[in-house]
């Protein structure tokens, strides 16, 4: 199904786009993560002219790159660095990208949004996986010259005299890797103290809080189609004889429910995404082990019910039509929804 641009679509009921954003902004913080490793290779010049020369082409057309730590220092080195994509892997799963592309209705690769009363949890799990991360950059590094002199002796061949010049020092390799979290940022809302015409600041504040609630629709419908994702496998492992079932299926429907729920709380207060989240957190995620649903056909049921409710619901959701935001005096109100705004049943 192709999506649609995202605009405002938030059952916000009586409560004004400006008292949302409010609320968001005292709810919610911005972080990144910045992750980066080496991957072993080097570029060989010498060995690319050659080649171009072999093949009779120009050796603008050629590249070549080599893993110079040969087959069992590469071996070790995907192992460091599967460590530091961790921190990336688990930001992504803790947050929900805040800074879309509205007029695509995508998401930038970027900032992402965290409940603030989480973020001292997140802190602390990244500095977990740093630790863990470089502990076993350092135990890479400590066999870093032994994986060097074997690649150059038994693995790089003709290619061994010009690679033995890229190989970076210890502390080199070791100035490539990163894992760093940001400092939270504060949702960018606008600072109204200026000297400027009330009529113009007004205009100013309203088109501020039109950005950032678009914004932040295009964090709550992302948060949305991650729901679905999860509950369509649960959906499907649990309506399955069983062999099948993985623990990733709860795991990963509490997370999304825990982020869902927050963004219904700290924002709109949508009833319907509110009984959503509850549905996946009480409903399909009854048990803390997958074992329980093979030993208790009860809570497996139940749970196979909930997901294909959770799942219709989330479907319907994300067909939601898109409604108009009308603007006043005294800053964007929504129209009143309270007639239209019915729970999922």
């Amino acid at each position: 199904m192709q999506k649609k641009p995202a605009q405002l679509t938030a059952a916000m009921q009586k409560n004004s786009v400006s008292d949302a954003v409010k609320m968001a902004a005292a709810n919610f913080v911005l972080i990144n993560i910045t992750v980066a490793f080496w991957d072993g290779t080097a570029a060989l010049s010498q060995a690319a002219k050659k080649a171009a020369t072999d093949a009779g082409v120009s050796e603008t057309d050629v590249r070549m790159y080599a893993n110079i730590l040969g087959k069992f220092g590469h071996a070790r080195l995907r192992e460091v660095n599967k460590h530091f994509r961790l921190g990336r892997t688990y930001i992504d799963g803790a947050t929900t990208p805040y800074a879309p592309d509205a007029d695509a209705g995508k998401q930038k690769r970027g900032d992402k949004m965290l409940g603030a009363m989480r973020y001292p949890e997140v802190v602390a799990a990244v500095a977990t996986l740093n630790t863990n991360a470089f502990a076993n950059l350092e135990d890479f590094l400590t066999g870093y010259e032994g994986y060097r002199e074997r690649a150059l002796s038994a693995n790089l061949g003709d290619w061994a005299a010009e690679a033995e010049k890229r190989f970076p020092t210890v502390d080199d390799v070791r100035s490539r890797f990163v894992m760093r979290l940001s400092d939270p940022k504060p949702l960018p809302t606008f600072n109204a103290n200026f000297n400027i015409p009330v009529d113009i600041m007004g205009k100013i504040v309203e088109q501020t809080n039109i950005t950032i609630a678009t914004q932040l629709e295009c964090a709550k419908r992302e948060a949305i189609d991650a729901s679905l994702k999860v509950c369509e496998v649960a959906l499907k492992q649990l309506g399955g004889d069983g062999a099948r079932m993985h623990q990733s299926v709860i795991d990963n429907v509490t997370r999304e429910a825990v982020k869902l729920k927050e963004i219904a709380d700290g924002y709109d207060q949508d009833p319907r995404v509110q009984d959503i989240a509850k549905s996946m957190l009480k409903g399909i995620a009854n048990v803390k082990k997958k074992e329980v649903w093979k030993e208790n056909t009860t809570k497996k049921d139940a749970a196979l019910a909930a997901a294909e409710k959770t799942v219709n619901n989330l479907k319907r959701m994300q067909q939601a039509p898109p409604v108009s935001v009308i603007p006043d005096t005294s800053g964007i109100i929504l129209p009143d929804l309270t007639a239209n705004l019915t729970r999922f049943t």
